[in-house]
C-alpha cells in the first residue's frame, strides 16, 4: 500500500502519471471508500453531516461521470485515470486540514484568515493542475490542454455544488 501511497504522492509532483497506477479494481473499490469518509469528514468539518455526506456522493458521483465522458474514446485508461483522481485529490485533502480547520474552528486575526485563504487558494490550484496533469496523460494532450480540461470540470464542479446546496440549504 505504501507504493500506491507513494504513486499518488509523486503523481501530485507531476512526477508520474495516471499509467503508473496498478489497473485494479479492488483498488478503486477501495479508493472510492476512503474518498468519500475523507470527502466527508472534510465537509463536516464546513457543513452539517447530512450536507457533507449528501455532497461526498455527489461529488463523487460527478467525478465519475466526467472521467467516464473525458475517456469515452479510450475506456481502458478508466481505472487508472479515476484512480489517480481520488487518490491525488484524498491525499491533498489530507494535507489541507491543517488550513481548513482553524478557518471554521478558531477566532483568528484578519492577518491570519487571509493567510489561510490564500493557502486554500494554492491547494485549489494545486487540485487543478494535479488533475489537468492525470487528464493530458490520460487522453495523451498536452499539459496546457489538461490543464483547461481541470478548469472546465473545476467549475463545473463547482457549478454543481453551489446547486446542490443551494436546494439542500433551502429546503
Amino acid at each position: 500500500m505504501f507504493k500506491v501511497v507513494n504513486k499518488f504522492f509523486n503523481i501530485c509532483l507531476l512526477r508520474e502519471g495516471p499509467e503508473d497506477l496498478p489497473f485494479d479494481f479492488s483498488l478503486m473499490a477501495r479508493l472510492i471508500i476512503l474518498s468519500l469518509v475523507v470527502s466527508f469528514w472534510m465537509g463536516s468539518l464546513v457543513h452539517d453531516a447530512q450536507i457533507a455526506g449528501m455532497s461526498s456522493i455527489v461529488g463523487l458521483f460527478f467525478s465519475f461521470l466526467f472521467t467516464k465522458l473525458l475517456l469515452f474514446k479510450t475506456p481502458e485508461r478508466f481505472i487508472q485515470t479515476f484512480c489517480a483522481m481520488l487518490g491525488t485529490v484524498t491525499l491533498i485533502n489530507l494535507i489541507s486540514v491543517p488550513v481548513i480547520y482553524p478557518l471554521t474552528y478558531e477566532d483568528l486575526s484578519e492577518t491570519l484568515v487571509m493567510l489561510f485563504r490564500l493557502i486554500s487558494f494554492a491547494l485549489l490550484i494545486w487540485v487543478v493542475v494535479v488533475y489537468g496533469f492525470i487528464f493530458s496523460r490520460a487522453i495523451s494532450t498536452s499539459l496546457g490542454n489538461g490543464i483547461s480540461i481541470s478548469v472546465a470540470y473545476t467549475l463545473l464542479s463547482i457549478f454543481v455544488f453551489e446547486l446542490f446546496l443551494a436546494g439542500r440549504v433551502a429546503s
